[in-house]
C-alpha cells in the first residue's frame, strides 16, 4: 500500500514522497509532516504505485483503507485495487465488503439464490431470461463483482 504523497503550496501541487502505508501509523505520518513544517490540509494521496492506481483521497481515508484491508480482506488487497481501478467511489470502497465466491457461474447463482423465496425466482427468471443475464443483473446491481479470480459477493 505505497501511497504517492503529493503537497498543495500556492495553488500548485507537487511529489512529495511514496510512502508504504502498511509500516507507519497516521499519527506517525502526521507528526513527520509537522516537523517538515506541512500542514495536514496541505498534504494528500494522489494513488498507489504497487496498485497501479491513482485516486485522490485525504490521509485520513487512505488510513480507512488501510483499516478495510488489515480487517476484512486479511491483507489481501485484490478486492480493493479492483474496486479502485474501476473508479468505484472511495466512500462505497470503504463501506462495502465482498467475499469469494466461485469461479463457477452455476454454483454463483446457486450460493445467490439459496435462501431466496421460489416464487421471487421464477420472478428473476421470467425478467433475465438466462443464466449469464440473471449474474450481470447481480453484477449491475454491485451484489457481484466479476473479477480474473472469480466471482465476489457483498456481505
Amino acid at each position: 500500500m505505497i501511497a504517492n504523497i503529493r503537497v498543495r503550496d500556492n495553488g500548485n501541487s507537487y511529489v512529495l514522497c511514496q510512502l508504504d502505508l502498511l509500516r507507519f501509523s497516521q499519527e506517525q505520518v502526521r507528526e513527520r509532516m509537522a516537523e517538515r513544517g506541512i500542514r495536514d490540509d496541505a498534504f494528500f494521496i494522489c494513488g498507489f504505485v504497487d496498485w497501479e492506481v491513482d485516486t485522490v483521497m485525504s490521509l485520513a481515508e487512505a488510513y480507512r483503507l488501510k483499516l478495510v484491508l488489515t480487517k476484512f480482506y486479511d491483507g489481501d488487497d485484490f478486492v480493493i485495487k479492483h474496486l479502485l481501478s474501476r473508479h468505484v467511489k472511495l466512500m462505497d470502497v470503504i463501506t462495502e465488503y465482498y467475499r469469494f465466491a466461485s469461479i463457477d457461474e452455476v454454483e454463483l447463482m446457486q450460493l445467490i439464490l439459496k435462501d431466496i423465496d421460489s416464487c421471487k425466482i421464477v420472478q428473476l427468471w421470467s425478467q433475465v431470461g438466462s443464466l449469464p443475464n440473471a449474474i450481470a443483473h447481480y453484477i449491475a446491481q454491485g451484489y457481484v463483482l466479476n473479477t480474473e479470480r472469480g466471482f465476489y459477493i457483498k456481505i
